[in-house]
C-alpha cells in the first residue's frame, strides 16, 4: 500500500452493511471467482495498489469454507483462485486482513522497529468483516479499517543543521489480534522499544505506526551534527485507527513540541503536546443514569433497543472557542441558545418577529450551545475528500460516546433521505423504528419524550449572505395554533436539527451532514421527525450516544 491516490469512500449505514451484496443468483454456477471491492473507511490518503495481497476467510454455518486464502489487488478489486460454493442462497461471513501472511491470519502482530522504508507498510494492519454474504457474480463491497495507531510528526527546523532521522521511544510494539471483532490489545508484558520513523519529506515530516496503548512517548530528532534532541511527550490514550499529530520546532539545536490537530487521513484523535505542557484532560465521570462532563451533569436514557443517549443537549465549550450571540462571526462555530420574540406577545403566525440570544448560565445548561460541524468534529476544513471521514466520530462528546450516525437516528425515527452511495433511491423507511408512527409516516416527537429522550425545542441557526458578509441567522419558524396542537409549546422553535456524523455530498457537490429534523404542520401537529440533510452552515444542538 502506498500514498499515491485517493480512495472513493462509500459509507453505508449500519443497517445496510449487514445485508447481502445484492440479490443472489439462483442459477449461479459453482466456480465463480470470489472478488472483493475494498472500501477503507475514515481515510483519505491511501489506496491499495496492484499486487497488494489480503488474506480472506469465509465461514459458512460456523465452519470454514475457505481459510486465509490469498487475494491480490488489480483494477480496483481483490481476487485469486478462490471460487464461491455452489449453494447460491446460503449466506456466509467474510473476514479479511492486510498484509497477507502465509503463516495464517494473525492472532498476534508486531510493528517494525525500523519503518524507514518497507517497515512502515508492513506495520499497517488493516482488516474488514462482512456478514450475510451470498455468492455473487459481482464483487463484494467490503469495508476495511486501520487497527493500529499512526503518529505524524511535522518539524519546523530553524537550527541551521539538517535533520537526519526521527525516533519514538516508550511504546510496546506487539499486540493480540481479534480479527472477527476488528480489535487489538497491546501486549502489556512486552518491553518498550524504539521505532525509527519513515521520512515523508526528509527533514520536515515523518510518520510511524505503533500499537494502540496508553503511553508517554519520547521523541528524539537527530541532526547531521550528531546531536540527539529529545523531548518527552504528554501521556495519551492512543486509539485504534487514530492519527496523532505532533509539531516540533528545532531552534539552535533545541527541540520543542507544540500542538496541532488537522485531519490528514486516518481518524484525527487530537494532538500530543510535550510533557512540559500536557494537554489538559476534560473531567468525565460516568454513573448509572447520568454522567458528569466538564462539571455539568447530563442525565442519560437507555431505550428499548439497548441504545443509551444523553437526555439533555450538550453545553460543553471546546477550548479555543468563544460563543457568538449575534452570529456575525461565522468563524465562531459555537453559538448561544436563543428564544423567539413575538411583538404581540403570544405567537399568532408561523414565524416569530425576531429572536434573542440567551447568554445566562442557566439557559445554556438547560438548552445547550448550538455548534456547526467544524466545532462538533474539531476540524478546520471539511471538503469532498473528508466529508465521509467523520462517521461515528467521538467529536466533542465524552470518551466512550460518539456523535450519532445517520443509522443511530434512523433507528429512532424510521424515516430518512437517501444517502449518496447510489444504492438508495428516494426516502428510506423503517416502520419498526422505536418512535415511528404510521399516521406520521416517520418519527413522532411526543413519542421521544414519552420514552425519556427529552427532545427540546431549541431551534437552529443557518448561515446566509455572501462570502464577505456571512451571518448565522436564527430560524424563526415557531409553533403556533396553525401548525401544532400543543399549546404549551407555542412560541418555541418548530425547525429543530440535531447533526449526525454521517456526511452527504449532493449531485452538484454540496457538502452536508445527515441530521435529525422536526416538522410541525396541521398534518403533523405533534411533530414529525425524520433524518434530512443539513448544510455545513447549520448550527445545531448536539446529542451524544454511547458507543
Amino acid at each position: 500500500m502506498r500514498t499515491k491516490q485517493l480512495f472513493s469512500i462509500i459509507l453505508l449505514a449500519a443497517a445496510v452493511t449487514a445485508c447481502q451484496e445484492g440479490p443472489a443468483d439462483q442459477n449461479l454456477p459453482a466456480g465463480e471467482l470470489v472478488r472483493i471491492s475494498p472500501v477503507i473507511t475514515k481515510v483519505t490518503e491511501v489506496n491499495f495498489e496492484d499486487g497488494d495481497r489480503i488474506g480472506l476467510s469465509i465461514l459458512k454455518d460456523g465452519t470454514y469454507y475457505a481459510e486465509n486464502q490469498p487475494l491480490s489487488f488489480a483494477d480496483g478489486e481483490f481476487s485469486g483462485a478462490l471460487t464461491w460454493y455452489a449453494e447460491a442462497t446460503q449466506a456466509s461471513d467474510l473476514i479479511a486482513y492486510y498484509p497477507y501472511s502465509e503463516a495464517g491470519a494473525p492472532e498476534t502482530f508486531a510493528v517494525q522497529t525500523d519503518q524507514t522504508s518497507d517497515g512502515y507498510e508492513a506495520s499497517d494492519l488493516i482488516a474488514g468483516t462482512k456478514t450475510g454474504v451470498t455468492p455473487s457474480v459481482t464483487a463484494v463491497t467490503m469495508q476495511f479499517k486501520h487497527l493500529l495507531t499512526k503518529i505524524l510528526l511535522t518539524i519546523d527546523n530553524q537550527s541551521g543543521s539538517a535533520i537526519t532521522s526521527a525516533r519514538l521511544s516508550g511504546a510496546r510494539l506487539s499486540a493480540d489480534v481479534d480479527l472477527a471483532n476488528l480489535s487489538v490489545a497491546v501486549n502489556e508484558s512486552a518491553a518498550a522499544q524504539d521505532v525509527t520513523m519513515q521520512a515523508v519529506t526528509a527533514g520536515s515530516q515523518y510518520r510511524a505506526i505503533i500499537i494502540p496503548q496508553n503511553t508517554a512517548l519520547t521523541l528524539t530528532v537527530t541532526t547531521n551534527t550528531g546531536k540527539n534532541l529529545e523531548q518527552k511527550l504528554a501521556a495519551a490514550e492512543l486509539k485504534a485507527g487514530g492519527q496523532y499529530t505532533v509539531e516540533a520546532t528545532v531552534i539552535d539545536d533545541e527541540l520543542s513540541v507544540a500542538i496541532s490537530g488537522e485531519i490528514s487521513g486516518w481518524i484525527d484523535e487530537g494532538q500530543i503536546g510535550s510533557e512540559d505542557q500536557p494537554e489538559e484532560e476534560v473531567q468525565f465521570e460516568e454513573y448509572d443514569g447520568y454522567f458528569i462532563y466538564d462539571g455539568v451533569t447530563y442525565p442519560t436514557v437507555t431505550l428499548t433497543n439497548g441504545s443509551v443517549w444523553m437526555a439533555k443537549n450538550l453545553s460543553y465549550l471546546p477550548d479555543g472557542h468563544t460563543p457568538s450571540a449575534d452570529g456575525a462571526d461565522p468563524d465562531a462555530h459555537v453559538f448561544y441558545p436563543y428564544e423567539l420574540v413575538n411583538d404581540g406577545g403570544s405567537p399568532a403566525s408561523i414565524n416569530a418577529s425576531s429572536a434573542r440570544a440567551l447568554t445566562d448560565a442557566e439557559s445554556i445548561e438547560e438548552m445547550g450551545y448550538l455548534y456547526d460541524a467544524y466545532a462538533i468534529f474539531g476540524v478546520k476544513e471539511i471538503s469532498q475528500d473528508n466529508i465521509h471521514n467523520f462517521e461515528g466520530a467521538q467529536g466533542i462528546c465524552p470518551p466512550g460516546w460518539h456523535v450519532p450516525t445517520r443509522a443511530d437516528f434512523f433507528a429512532l425515527c424510521g424515516l430518512s433521505n437517501k444517502d449518496d452511495s447510489g444504492e438508495e433511491t428516494g426516502n428510506q423507511t423503517d416502520a419498526g423504528a422505536l418512535f415511528y408512527n404510521e399516521t406520521y409516516k416517520g418519527g413522532k416527537w411526543t413519542l421521544y419524550n414519552e420514552a425519556g429522550w427529552n427532545y427540546g425545542l431549541v431551534g437552529c441557526r443557518q448561515v446566509t449572505g455572501s462570502s464577505d458578509s456571512r451571518i448565522y441567522k436564527y430560524s424563526l419558524t415557531q409553533l403556533w395554533s396553525g401548525n401544532s396542537s400543543m399549546a404549551e409549546h407555542y412560541g418555541k422553535p418548530a425547525l429543530n436539527y440535531i447533526m449526525s456524523s454521517t456526511g452527504y455530498q449532493s449531485s452538484v457537490g454540496t457538502l452536508q451532514f445527515f441530521s435529525q429534523m422536526t416538522t410541525f404542520t396541521s398534518v403533523y401537529p405533534e411533530g414529525r421527525v425524520n433524518v434530512a440533510y443539513a448544510t455545513l452552515g447549520t448550527a445545531t444542538p448536539v446529542r451524544c450516544v454511547k458507543d
